[in-house]
């Protein structure tokens, strides 16, 4: 399975998209494969619900919809073919939510906001959120009864009698937004599922048009953290971004930025004086 990048990435991670490009039959096969160019993975027999586990090592998480992990070296994984992959990235913890309507209606992704809230003591503004490739809402065409399950701001007409075009991304959105969550916080390349037919497996469309049916990993991991003596800081592996921590003077700083460059960091500094 080949793997695309995006045009946000999120601060304090790596994350990377799966696509059908690639991709060889069933979850297993393909997390093997990703394990081998990527490192150890975490993912999930998703069953949309409502269930979030801590990952304390890779391997598959049974009956669960969200993973979360402090650990800098796992990776997390969840599948999906038109559903809506949740990433989430802080200086602390990172995690990964299945949000299909079930779990959307769930309040899977609060859920999990929060407990990222306060299992590690952050606020909102300190929790970032990517929106990964799924169906978006003028190919998503649902029963009128949806609308007893989500805000009438999340649909738009549709031309068969009796349905609506729900916006999935778009609740996702407001329920990080309603958990404290920026709206600059918040990233969203745009990519559909359904419409993509080149990239990406969608459930729907495989429906419709007879395809063979597959998922494909979205993946998120917590960059490495380096302890200089004045508060931990963010490495990237191969670009890092540091930030300056405050308490921090000249000389500390330099034998810092010397230490780095001779491990082979290339490093991009802001705000520093």
């Amino acid at each position: 399975m080949q793997t695309l990048g995006t045009k946000t990435p999120l601060p304090h991670a790596d994350l990377t998209f799966g696509t059908k490009v690639g991709a060889l039959p069933g979850v297993d096969a393909n997390v093997r494969q990703l394990t081998e160019k990527l490192g150890p993975i975490a993912y999930m027999r998703q069953v949309h619900g409502d269930t979030l586990q801590y990952a304390s090592g890779p391997g598959v998480y049974e009956e669960t919809d969200a993973l979360f992990t402090d650990r800098p070296d796992l990776w997390l994984g969840v599948t999906t073919a038109d559903c809506v992959p949740v990433l989430i990235s802080s200086a602390q913890a990172v995690a990964v939510v299945h949000a299909g309507w079930r779990g959307l209606k769930a309040q899977l992704l609060p859920k999990t906001l929060r407990t990222l809230m306060d299992e590690f003591g952050l606020d909102g503004g300190q929790l970032f959120v990517h929106i990964g490739p799924c169906i978006r809402q003028q190919n998503y065409e649902v029963e009128s009864t949806f609308r007893d399950t989500f805000d009438e701001k999340f649909f738009a007409p549709s031309k068969k009698p009796g349905h609506l075009m729900l916006d999935l991304s778009g609740v996702a959105r407001a329920q990080a937004r309603d958990e404290g969550v920026p709206p600059e916080n918040i990233f969203d390349d745009g990519h559909c599922t359904y419409a993509e037919s080149k990239t990406f497996f969608s459930y729907r469309r495989s429906k419709q048009k007879d395809e063979p049916f597959n998922v494909q990993l979205s993946l998120i991991k917590q960059l490495p953290f380096l302890n200089s003596g004045c508060g931990t800081v963010p490495l990237a592996q191969r670009v890092g971004t540091v930030y300056k921590p405050f308490d921090m003077d000249v000389t500390g700083w330099s034998l810092l930025f010397m230490a780095l460059e001779s491990a082979g960091y290339m490093l991009v500094a802001y705000g520093i004086e």
